[in-house]
């Protein structure tokens, strides 16, 4: 016996060391986002401001916010901070000076207000970013305020993704973007039409417009995390992409063989890490906001 596992062992010793598989991908339905503001509104009874994990990644935590009144005012000094109104409206004010500023606390420095800043109003729908040491102070209207946020150190976006500034869309003009990027399908080489959402340095939120037929893609360096603005559709992920040619910052193909279907619809959230092969395809309308991270 003893014999046999040494042999067995040799034999492990003489193969190349196998590389690490990648991390599945996490999906979180709409379904879920409304037990996660359900839990906090039953939470309000001790504090009006209540945050819920939607999802994390390495490095990365995506959250729901749900506001019922007056924040402090905050700063991040080292990290952007993007926003999606997933319900309700509020006056959201940026720039200017953090009044009554605390000691800095984890990634955040707080204050009583804001002097100065910009108020503008934001609605269900609306997609915001707020760089790094800017001010800001979220008052919503009157009922309750559901955000899903995320921060993110300028330093971990890749690089050259983001293009010309752009802080804020709001849900009023998505609906001629897609029509924009369902136009630009047909001339793609990726299959599918896309816009810009959010842009600052490397950090990037894109609109892209799915059609049935997708690259299968392998992102070396970033992972990517999607939430569905419209429709429905398949994100298939894992196995072996099919045909694969190495296109610099990814691995692209015809498609994938031993992969998992994971049908998605308006409201669900996904992440998917990188390495991990991928593709979104849809029979009809599929629209994304992506986001890659690294």
């Amino acid at each position: 016996m003893k014999k046999l596992v040494l042999a067995a062992a040799l034999a492990a010793l003489s193969l190349p060391a196998l590389a690490q598989a990648p991390a599945p991908a996490t999906i979180i339905s709409a379904a879920q986002v409304q037990a996660l503001s359900a839990k906090a509104v039953m939470e309000q009874n001790r504090q009006p401001n209540v945050h819920e994990t939607i999802l994390g990644a390495p490095g990365y935590t995506l959250s729901l916010e749900h506001r019922v009144g007056k924040a402090p005012a905050a700063v991040h000094p080292a990290h952007a901070e993007i926003m999606i109104v997933l319900d309700g409206a509020a006056t959201l004010t940026t720039g200017g000076t953090l009044a009554g500023a605390s000691a800095p606390n984890g990634n955040s420095i707080t204050g009583s207000g804001i002097d100065g800043g910009t108020p503008q109003h934001i609605v269900k729908g609306d997609f915001i970013l707020v760089p790094e040491n800017v001010p800001h102070l979220l008052l919503p209207d009157g009922g309750a305020l559901v955000l899903a946020t995320m921060l993110i150190p300028h330093a971990a976006a890749p690089a050259g993704r983001g293009g010309a500034p752009k802080l804020i869309t709001h849900a009023a003009d998505i609906p001629a973007m897609i029509e924009k990027a369902r136009a630009a399908v047909p001339a793609s080489a990726r299959f599918f039409g896309g816009d810009t959402l959010l842009a600052l340095g490397g950090i990037r939120v894109g609109l892209e417009y799915r059609s049935p037929k997708g690259i299968a893609s392998v992102h070396k360096n970033d992972g990517e995390f999607m939430y569905v603005i419209a429709g429905e559709g398949n994100i298939p992920t894992g196995g072996t992409v099919t045909n694969p040619k190495d296109t610099g910052a990814n691995i692209d193909g015809d498609d994938m063989a031993g992969d998992a279907d994971h049908p998605m619809k308006a409201g669900d959230f996904i992440f998917v890490p990188k390495g991990l092969p991928h593709k979104a395809v849809s029979d009809g309308v599929f629209v994304l906001a992506t986001l890659h991270v690294q």
